[in-house]
């Protein structure tokens, strides 16, 4: 009887040593607060929202000579991000997150303003207290120049977008359109171009259903940034899949009743599936839909679908992604995962915050 004691007793120090500790806060750059992260949230998590007012050009005082021949135009827009000053706002939110989520980093004109997003995230004890620095073109360096919008201030509409250089060589040139009902993210911020660096994005990144569309694409070329498809007036092109929908539970949205066929647009050729703890609605949350190969090897199910410990399940074939059926996994592959405290917004659906800051009367 004392070996098991001991055993128990054993076991409750190593769960209580194997549980990670983040700071947790919202506002300034030095946080005090700490909490202890949930059983699937292994990471802590910074994300930085910094906001940069655009100075315009000033008038020249006699008309500038024309360029030689052959040479680019200055343009009256952002080539780089200014220094702090008057226009600068920033705001940083610290705590603990899901496992499976990545570091990434976002920049976009907007409003007159340049906001750059960036999510650092690490898997030690208290490692989220270095905030990221404000952005900086680091000189001798190679950096692309992107075409930069936002649905926000209908700059995505055309026909002239703007340009943005990036600010660290590392990031591409993205194109990101997300848009879902019911609402999970800004109804402002449906499109956005700019800069970034998104895990695994090397392919088109694409999910949709009948509720949701999501398509992430990035290029290492200096404005390669230029498709013109407006996703939301023009579907993309039917692929000939057809997939199981649905999002929800097995007793709201998907029910055996709402689950019902889609077909399949562009790139999005295989069906998924996957099951996992919603930040919301907690356990038992179902999403079922058509997605590229390159998304169902990526994170981003839990980064816009919010479903922490899920593990999506792709499959090439009509109707093939049958395998959760009535809320649950078959008894011999039924998941050991348990939810855990609901982790707070990624990267794209901190476009929230860029929202909120780009009110009018915002610094």
């Amino acid at each position: 009887m004392e070996h098991v004691w001991g055993c128990v007793l054993l076991g409750a120090l190593l769960s209580q040593a194997a549980a990670l500790r983040c700071y947790s806060c919202d506002g300034p750059r030095s946080c005090e607060e700490t909490e202890e992260c949930g059983e699937l949230q292994g990471q802590c998590r910074t994300t930085a929202l910094t906001t940069i007012a655009r100075e315009r050009p000033p008038v020249p005082a006699r008309p500038a000579p024309a360029p030689p021949r052959g040479a680019a135009r200055p343009s009256a827009e952002l080539s780089s991000p200014l220094p702090p000053g008057s226009g600068h706002f920033q705001r940083i939110q610290r705590g603990c997150d899901a496992a499976d989520k990545p570091s990434a980093s976002l920049s976009f004109l907007a409003h007159g303003r340049a906001v750059f997003l960036a999510e650092q995230r690490c898997a030690t004890d208290l490692c989220n207290q270095a905030a990221p620095e404000a952005p900086s073109i680091l000189p001798g360096q190679p950096h692309l120049e992107c075409f930069s919008c936002a649905s926000s201030d209908r700059s995505c509409a055309g026909p002239a977008w703007p340009r943005i250089r990036c600010w660290d060589p590392r990031e591409q040139c993205v194109d990101i359109t997300a848009v879902s009902l019911p609402q999970e993210f800004p109804q402002d911020e449906e499109r956005i171009k700019g800069c970034g660096q998104i895990t695994q994005c090397q392919e088109p990144l694409g999910f949709h259903n009948r509720d949701s569309f999501y398509l992430l694409q990035c290029c290492n070329a200096s404005l390669c940034n230029n498709n013109t498809h407006d996703h939301l007036e023009s579907p993309l092109p039917l692929n000939g899949a057809i997939c199981y929908a649905c999002e929800g539970n097995s007793s709201h949205g998907c029910a055996p009743e709402n689950i019902a066929p889609v077909q399949c647009q562009g790139p999005m050729t295989h069906c998924l599936e996957a099951m996992g703890s919603h930040e919301v609605t907690g356990p038992g949350a179902v999403l079922k839909g058509c997605a590229t190969p390159a998304w169902c090897d990526s994170p981003y199910t839990a980064v816009y679908k919010r479903l922490t410990g899920a593990q999506p399940r792709c499959c090439r074939g009509n109707f093939c992604n049958s395998w959760i059926q009535g809320g649950a996994l078959p008894p011999a592959r039924r998941s050991r995962a348990s939810p855990g405290p609901p982790a707070r917004p990624a990267l794209l659906c901190a476009a929230l915050l860029a929202a909120l800051a780009l009110q009018p009367g915002r610094p």
